[in-house]
């Protein structure tokens, strides 16, 4: 580490806590495959492109927030250029067709901001979570810019992990402040990790939701396995040492900035979009029911048919959680949007 102020690219590629995925085969007579999460520290010397392109899909993240357009702008400004304007990226192989780095050494590169150096490492480490970019018009349902501006119906895999997603950011940044050492701290992002797999796979179960097999396999996971030459990593982790010295202040440009890559505001373009194909627009109109009654209204078929709703719901500007610990979690900070449940 350079100084107490930055850190550079380097630091947090020497660094990083890396979470993937594998599937393992059954055994004991039992025919299919476990989905096992695997970490690995500091190997990306050795796949060198494997964190680049992560990297990069993190910054588009984050360089289409609005508190990162506000406070951090300037930050990426020199090593990043735009090539396209895409109304969607799904694939992360062809992301250098979008946006790619103005140098080929970028490693020296510093950062001074503990905000922006957290997201970048609780992105990329569990980028897998949920194909981060890959998934990233879906989830986050918007196109590459701030303001949402086109209607994308989610799955139920997709509304679970950006769930999941927020889950993590929110727990991991709580956490530093609780955690004595590193180790204790990536234990308990493993032990948290786990912990909302299983209560997602059991909400799944409850509420019948309708989710791919991918899905309900890939969060079916019991533990973690982290070779033992990571270990030494993990226990005197300098990435961590360094965000632990996170001021209350910066803790709260961090929670803003979370919560800005989940709730945005809406065009006028999406707005005529949901007008046209809202079955209860001319309703709420007319104000024979209001826009909660609609959206109310838009439930009681089954939560496995979500068209209607999900059509609706970003006029609320309101982030719908899953799990209840995101509420918790928020109940006493000072947040501008509202968080309220998904299942009543």
């Amino acid at each position: 580490m350079k100084n107490n102020e930055s850190v550079t690219i380097r630091d947090i590629k020497e660094n990083i806590f890396y979470v993937f995925k594998y599937q393992s085969k059954l055994k004991d007579g039992h025919y299919g495959e476990k989905q096992v999460r695997k970490v690995r520290v500091g190997i990306f010397d050795k796949k060198s492109d494997y964190f680049y392109k992560r990297l990069l899909a993190c910054i588009i993240i984050l360089k289409h927030s609005r508190e990162f357009q506000k406070f951090h702008s300037d930050i990426f400004e020199d090593i990043i250029k735009e090539i396209d304007f895409p109304d969607s990226l799904n694939n992360l192989q062809n992301i250098d067709n979008y946006m790619e780095f103005t140098r080929n050494n970028i490693d020296d590169i510093e950062i001074s901001s503990k905000p922006i150096v957290y997201l970048l490492f609780i992105l990329i480490s569990f980028y897998n979570l949920n194909d981060l970019l890959n998934d990233f018009y879906l989830i986050f349902n918007r196109t590459f810019t701030y303001e949402k501006q086109q209607l994308e119906i989610q799955s139920w895999d997709s509304l679970i992990k950006d769930d999941f997603l927020l889950n993590m950011l929110i727990f991991g940044l709580d956490e530093l402040k609780s955690s004595a050492t590193s180790q204790e701290y990536f234990e308990s992002l493993q032990d948290k990790y786990i912990e909302k797999q299983m209560l997602y796979h059991q909400t799944i179960n409850d509420r019948e939701l309708s989710v791919s097999s991918q899905l309900y396999r890939s969060i079916d996971v019991e533990k973690f396995l982290i070779k033992e030459e990571d270990k030494i990593i993990l226990e005197n982790n300098k990435l961590f040492d360094y965000l632990n010295k996170m001021t209350d202040e910066e803790r709260e440009d961090t929670e803003k900035l979370i919560l800005s890559l989940f709730v945005f505001e809406v065009s006028d373009k999406l707005k005529q979009a949901i007008a046209n194909r809202s079955i209860q627009w001319k309703w709420i109109t007319d104000k024979k029911i209001s826009l909660r009654e609609a959206l109310d209204e838009s439930r009681k078929a089954g939560f496995n048919h979500l068209n209607e709703y999900q059509t609706l719901q970003p006029l609320e500007q309101i982030y719908r959680y899953i799990d209840e610990d995101i509420a918790t979690t928020f109940a006493d900070k000072n947040i501008s949007c509202k968080l309220e449940p998904l299942f009543q």
